[in-house]
């Protein structure tokens, strides 16, 4: 009785219990080992997982009734038992402790033309949704856009050989600059606005009587003064340590206000609200990895 039971309870998760009410951008579904773009009006189940791009949206009504409207970049499971609590995770939050291989994915998210992967030394056609791996090659002949961990997307466009790269989205902004800096991102130095923004593994040149400050978006500051040359690592970051687990902006989610507290810790979360908040809301349950 018990196996009939449990059978029953995996046939029930499966069955498509909402829909994607509203889909603005680009939303993707994970299907069968690959990311594919949804539309309004597409049914889902419970455990179904959305990407949801920079910039989208994606509004999901339940069969039971409750609703929950998610915004990008993040990546989401559908579950109606947390709903509407739970409004996902920000996917570049996931790079240190939790979340499995594919919240840290890079989806080859749209075609044009003709692409082409090769990995390993053999070529295969290219397929929207597809999970890359650093260091594949793209054949393109038309356009590629390939989104980097939710964090970025980048468009190949044209008759071109690319390489896939981890490190394609910038990590840090160029925060304030007094006199000269210059940037070195593989082709020699350049010279570089304050505001510009700074990709992992670039070196940047400081001059003499010059003052630089860069800010990585993991909210860690460093500043030089005079001569230096100095590598672009968030990880060496002077007070990296003091950032959440991974190095990361806590994530935020559905139905909390600013001042609730999110701590990664291996694969889990922990959740508290800081003493005096307004409005405190329960914490939602955790996640599973």
């Amino acid at each position: 009785m018990a196996l009939v039971l449990q059978a029953s309870g995996v046939l029930a998760k499966d069955t498509q219990n909402a829909v994607l009410a509203s889909v603005k951008g680009d939303v993707l579904l994970f299907q069968e080992d690959r990311y594919l773009p949804v539309e309004t009006g597409q049914r889902v189940s419970d455990g179904d997982r959305l990407m949801i791009m920079e910039g989208a949206e994606v509004k999901v009504v339940f069969d039971s009734g409750c609703e929950v409207t998610w915004k990008g970049a993040k990546i989401v499971d559908i579950d109606v038992d947390s709903c509407p609590t739970l409004a996902g995770l920000w996917i570049p939050c996931m790079g240190g402790g939790a979340g499995g291989a594919d919240e840290l994915a890079i989806i080859l998210s749209r075609i044009t033309g003709s692409v082409l992967v090769m990995r390993d030394g053999k070529f295969h056609i290219g397929q929207e949704g597809e999970v890359l791996k650093h260091g594949d090659q793209l054949k393109v002949d038309g356009k590629a856009e390939v989104n980097y961990k939710g964090a970025c997307s980048v468009v190949y466009e044209g008759k071109k050989k690319v390489a896939v790269d981890e490190n394609s989205c910038p990590i840090a902004v160029l925060k304030e600059l007094e006199g000269e800096a210059f940037v070195d991102e593989g082709q020699g130095f350049h010279p570089a606005e304050k505001g510009y923004e700074l990709k992992n593994g670039v070196k940047l040149r400081v001059p003499e009587n010059s003052h630089v400050e860069i800010s990585y978006f993991n909210g860690c500051n460093e500043v030089w003064d005079g001569l230096e040359v100095v590598g672009i690592d968030a990880e060496k970051c002077p007070v990296a340590a003091s950032a959440p687990v991974g190095n990361c902006t806590p994530a935020i989610f559905g139905n909390q206000t600013t001042a609730d507290v999110l701590t990664f810790i291996g694969t889990g979360v922990v959740l508290g609200i800081v003493p005096g908040a307004d409005d405190p809301v329960p914490p939602p349950p955790p996640i599973s990895p």
